[in-house]
């Protein structure tokens, strides 16, 4: 298929301002934010919600809750008439720290990535609540049509979050790049500096055909989606617009949340733990009844 973008350098093609999200429709961009989270993991965003928002403000997204499809499961069940084009994706967190986003064509392929993830997981303990290694995880995706990006690559400051982070640091070993398809240039969570860093790795390597790279609000408030933006040309579906990111035929805009927003994030972020608090306590009971039940068996 040729391509439909306007010609550009990849230098001119990341731009770390605030999107004008009318001006780039009108010039025939299809824009998606391609990471962001509902209320299935640990944002407080509903789903219908979600919909009914991008709708009003004629974009799309994919859903990339933290180490769950539930949400996209619930948006196809929404989708219907003129609603916006959603990304069966998912925010998935590694051994080893960092986080990998995993962008699919069809909901059917997340759902049986998911199973085969699932698997793996229960395999590490009886409960799957460990998680993959970074290449584990990788490697396991790559049976399927998808596209593997690595999420806010240098952050956090003060914790393994990004895969060039850990490269960095010494606690990855190079051989991860390989596995991967893109990097997120600009991610609305992180912090200018670290922002700047990801886009210039991103405009270095695409000059070279490098990894693709996205960009995504990371928002867990309704308020915040459609901050950080992925603009293909002309795509009419999700699995145009995925193909032109693998050519590296988008743009990137956006920039990183305000200190309110950011502030605000941290509490939603910090509330959802509670739960989770809850039912890691519960996982870890059961599990060693799990293993205290058959060694009794055995005995």
């Amino acid at each position: 298929m040729p391509s439909k973008m306007p010609p550009k350098t990849p230098y001119g093609t990341i731009l770390f301002e605030t999107p004008d999200i009318e001006s780039l429709r009108n010039e025939g961009y299809t824009l998606f934010d391609m990471h962001l989270h509902t209320n299935h993991s640990d944002g407080l965003t509903k789903v219908p919600h979600l919909i009914e928002y991008l709708k009003n403000r004629g974009i799309n997204s994919a859903i990339t809750d933290h180490n769950v499809i539930s949400g996209v499961i619930e948006a196809e069940k929404c989708l219907h008439g003129d609603a916006p084009m959603i990304i069966p994706a998912v925010e998935l967190e590694t051994r080893e720290g960092p986080h990998l986003l995993l962008y699919f064509y069809t909901a059917d392929d997340l759902c049986e990535f998911n199973d085969r993830l699932c698997a793996e997981k229960r395999k590490l303990s009886p409960t799957g609540r460990k998680h993959l290694r970074v290449i584990d995880t990788l490697i396991l995706a790559e049976d399927f049509d998808c596209l593997r990006v690595a999420a806010h690559p240098f952050g956090y400051y003060g914790i393994n979050r990004g895969v060039l982070k850990c490269l960095l640091n010494g606690t990855l070993d190079n051989g991860v790049l390989e596995h991967i398809d893109g990097i997120e240039a600009i991610c609305g969570g992180m912090m200018k500096g670290l922002n700047l860093k990801s886009i210039g790795y991103a405009r270095e390597h695409a000059l070279s055909g490098g990894p693709a790279f996205t960009g995504g609000s990371d928002a867990h408030l309704l308020c915040d989606v459609g901050s950080v933006l992925c603009g293909t040309y002309g795509t009419q579906s999700v699995e145009e617009h995925l193909n032109a990111v693998k050519r590296h035929e988008n743009i990137v805009i956006g920039r990183s949340d305000n200190p309110a927003h950011k502030g605000a994030t941290a509490a939603v972020i910090a509330w959802s733990f509670i739960p989770c608090a809850r039912d890691a306590v519960i996982s870890h009971y059961n599990a060693h009844k799990i293993l205290h039940d058959t060694a009794e068996k055995e005995e």
